[in-house]
Protein backbone atom coordinates (compact mmCIF):
# COMPACT_ATOMS: atom_id res chain seq x y z
CA UNK A 1 0.00 0.00 0.00
CA UNK A 2 1.43 3.70 -0.99
CA UNK A 3 2.02 6.18 1.72
CA UNK A 4 -0.42 8.30 0.13
CA UNK A 5 -3.23 5.49 0.62
CA UNK A 6 -2.72 5.33 4.03
CA UNK A 7 -2.50 9.17 4.62
CA UNK A 8 -5.97 8.66 2.55
CA UNK A 9 -7.61 6.36 4.92
CA UNK A 10 -6.09 8.05 8.27
CA UNK A 11 -7.94 10.84 7.41
CA UNK A 12 -11.17 9.20 5.94
CA UNK A 13 -11.27 7.43 9.17
CA UNK A 14 -10.77 10.31 11.21
CA UNK A 15 -13.07 12.24 9.49
CA UNK A 16 -15.99 9.40 10.28
CA UNK A 17 -14.91 9.45 14.18
CA UNK A 18 -15.55 13.65 14.01
CA UNK A 19 -18.65 13.32 12.26
CA UNK A 20 -20.19 10.75 14.97
CA UNK A 21 -18.37 12.70 17.87
CA UNK A 22 -20.39 15.75 16.26
CA UNK A 23 -23.69 14.17 16.09
CA UNK A 24 -23.61 12.67 19.77
CA UNK A 25 -22.94 15.99 20.91
CA UNK A 26 -25.82 17.76 18.70
CA UNK A 27 -28.12 14.92 19.84
CA UNK A 28 -27.21 16.38 23.54
CA UNK A 29 -27.29 19.90 22.91
CA UNK A 30 -30.93 19.19 21.73
CA UNK A 31 -31.84 16.84 24.39
CA UNK A 32 -30.05 19.75 27.17
CA UNK A 33 -32.62 22.29 25.24
CA UNK A 34 -35.25 20.35 25.27
CA UNK A 35 -35.21 19.89 29.37
CA UNK A 36 -35.14 23.72 29.82
CA UNK A 37 -38.56 26.12 30.18
CA UNK A 38 -40.70 22.73 29.98
CA UNK A 39 -44.35 24.09 30.30
CA UNK A 40 -46.62 22.40 32.84
CA UNK A 41 -50.10 22.67 33.75
CA UNK A 42 -50.98 20.44 36.83
CA UNK A 43 -54.63 21.32 38.69
CA UNK A 44 -56.87 19.12 41.35
CA UNK A 45 -60.09 21.35 40.95
CA UNK A 46 -63.04 19.15 40.58
CA UNK A 47 -61.56 16.33 42.36
CA UNK A 48 -62.48 15.30 45.71
CA UNK A 49 -60.11 17.43 47.74
CA UNK A 50 -61.25 20.25 50.42
CA UNK A 51 -58.41 22.66 49.10
CA UNK A 52 -57.69 22.36 45.31
CA UNK A 53 -54.83 23.64 42.96
CA UNK A 54 -54.21 24.61 39.98
CA UNK A 55 -50.69 25.74 39.23
CA UNK A 56 -49.20 26.43 35.04
CA UNK A 57 -45.57 27.61 34.23
CA UNK A 58 -42.58 26.25 33.22
CA UNK A 59 -40.14 23.39 34.46
CA UNK A 60 -36.03 23.21 34.13
CA UNK A 61 -33.89 19.86 34.65
CA UNK A 62 -30.70 20.34 36.45
CA UNK A 63 -28.46 17.50 37.49
CA UNK A 64 -29.36 18.13 41.02
CA UNK A 65 -32.40 20.39 41.38
CA UNK A 66 -35.64 20.58 39.29
CA UNK A 67 -36.09 24.37 38.83
CA UNK A 68 -39.55 25.38 38.62
CA UNK A 69 -40.91 29.20 37.55
CA UNK A 70 -44.99 28.98 38.13
CA UNK A 71 -46.59 31.75 36.55
CA UNK A 72 -49.86 31.41 37.71
CA UNK A 73 -51.28 29.14 41.01
CA UNK A 74 -55.04 29.25 41.89
CA UNK A 75 -55.91 28.03 45.46
CA UNK A 76 -59.46 27.03 45.65
CA UNK A 77 -61.84 25.72 48.55
CA UNK A 78 -64.01 23.62 47.22
CA UNK A 79 -67.87 23.62 48.46
CA UNK A 80 -68.11 19.45 47.37
CA UNK A 81 -66.70 18.44 50.84
CA UNK A 82 -67.83 16.92 54.16
CA UNK A 83 -66.36 19.98 56.08
CA UNK A 84 -67.66 23.05 54.81
CA UNK A 85 -65.70 25.46 57.64
CA UNK A 86 -63.12 27.71 56.71
CA UNK A 87 -59.42 26.63 56.34
CA UNK A 88 -56.29 28.24 56.67
CA UNK A 89 -53.66 27.79 53.99
CA UNK A 90 -50.66 27.57 55.53
CA UNK A 91 -47.80 26.96 52.64
CA UNK A 92 -47.44 25.32 49.45
CA UNK A 93 -44.48 23.30 47.96
CA UNK A 94 -43.70 21.03 45.51
CA UNK A 95 -42.23 17.69 45.43
CA UNK A 96 -40.53 14.62 42.92
CA UNK A 97 -42.77 11.82 43.35
CA UNK A 98 -42.06 8.16 42.33
CA UNK A 99 -43.51 5.04 42.52
CA UNK A 100 -42.76 2.48 46.00
CA UNK A 101 -42.22 -1.24 45.91
CA UNK A 102 -45.99 -2.16 46.87
CA UNK A 103 -47.27 -0.36 43.74
CA UNK A 104 -48.28 2.66 45.72
CA UNK A 105 -46.43 6.20 45.53
CA UNK A 106 -44.66 8.81 47.52
CA UNK A 107 -42.99 11.95 47.59
CA UNK A 108 -39.19 11.73 47.41
CA UNK A 109 -37.85 15.03 47.46
CA UNK A 110 -39.73 18.89 48.27
CA UNK A 111 -38.93 22.38 47.80
CA UNK A 112 -38.82 24.36 50.34
CA UNK A 113 -42.67 25.91 50.69
CA UNK A 114 -43.68 29.50 49.82
CA UNK A 115 -46.05 31.00 52.54
CA UNK A 116 -49.89 31.31 51.93
CA UNK A 117 -51.23 32.33 55.30
CA UNK A 118 -54.58 32.91 54.07
CA UNK A 119 -58.03 32.30 55.41
CA UNK A 120 -60.80 30.86 52.32
CA UNK A 121 -64.13 29.20 53.01
CA UNK A 122 -66.17 27.26 50.81
CA UNK A 123 -66.24 28.33 47.42
CA UNK A 124 -63.49 31.48 47.86
CA UNK A 125 -60.09 31.65 45.75
CA UNK A 126 -56.94 32.82 46.12
CA UNK A 127 -54.62 33.69 43.37
CA UNK A 128 -50.57 33.84 43.21
CA UNK A 129 -48.20 34.45 40.74
CA UNK A 130 -44.60 34.89 40.12
CA UNK A 131 -43.45 32.02 42.32
CA UNK A 132 -39.97 30.01 41.95
CA UNK A 133 -39.12 26.46 43.34
CA UNK A 134 -36.39 24.58 43.41
CA UNK A 135 -37.27 20.46 43.92
CA UNK A 136 -33.23 18.95 45.13
CA UNK A 137 -32.47 15.64 44.16
CA UNK A 138 -29.95 13.36 43.39
CA UNK A 139 -27.19 13.21 40.57
CA UNK A 140 -28.39 10.34 38.15
CA UNK A 141 -32.45 10.50 39.49
CA UNK A 142 -34.04 9.03 36.43
CA UNK A 143 -36.80 11.51 35.85
CA UNK A 144 -38.61 9.72 33.44
CA UNK A 145 -39.90 7.76 36.60
CA UNK A 146 -40.96 10.92 38.30
CA UNK A 147 -43.45 13.67 37.85
CA UNK A 148 -44.64 16.65 39.86
CA UNK A 149 -46.73 16.70 43.09
CA UNK A 150 -48.27 20.53 44.04
CA UNK A 151 -48.82 19.98 47.99
CA UNK A 152 -50.92 22.58 50.21
CA UNK A 153 -50.93 22.53 53.99
CA UNK A 154 -54.22 23.64 55.52
CA UNK A 155 -55.66 23.49 59.03
CA UNK A 156 -59.41 23.31 59.52
CA UNK A 157 -60.65 26.46 61.50
CA UNK A 158 -64.35 26.02 62.95
CA UNK A 159 -63.98 22.39 63.78
CA UNK A 160 -65.68 20.95 66.71
CA UNK A 161 -63.72 20.59 69.88
CA UNK A 162 -62.42 16.90 70.38
CA UNK A 163 -61.87 16.25 66.58
CA UNK A 164 -58.43 15.86 66.22
CA UNK A 165 -56.12 19.27 65.75
CA UNK A 166 -57.47 20.03 61.76
CA UNK A 167 -54.42 20.07 60.08
CA UNK A 168 -53.88 18.45 56.68
CA UNK A 169 -52.31 17.99 52.79
CA UNK A 170 -54.11 18.55 49.62
CA UNK A 171 -52.23 17.40 46.50
CA UNK A 172 -52.39 18.24 42.51
CA UNK A 173 -49.79 16.32 40.86
CA UNK A 174 -48.63 16.28 37.04
CA UNK A 175 -48.57 13.45 34.29
CA UNK A 176 -46.53 10.69 35.75
CA UNK A 177 -44.68 11.05 32.18
CA UNK A 178 -44.48 14.70 32.46
CA UNK A 179 -40.41 14.53 32.25
CA UNK A 180 -40.60 11.28 30.13
CA UNK A 181 -42.76 12.94 27.33
CA UNK A 182 -40.24 16.13 27.48
CA UNK A 183 -37.53 14.15 26.43
CA UNK A 184 -35.23 14.61 29.68
CA UNK A 185 -33.42 11.02 30.59
CA UNK A 186 -31.67 11.99 33.68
Amino acid sequence: MRPADRILKRTLALAAVVALLLSQTARTSARAVRQQNVPFNISSLGTAFGVQVKAEGTYTAHDTYVELNVERVLIYVSEHCPYQGRRFVHTIAVGLATDTPRGRWDIENRSLPVYVERVLGPREEYRLAGLHFQIPRSAGTDLSKRWLVVVTEETSLDQPDGDGDGKGHHLAHSRRNIFAEAGVER
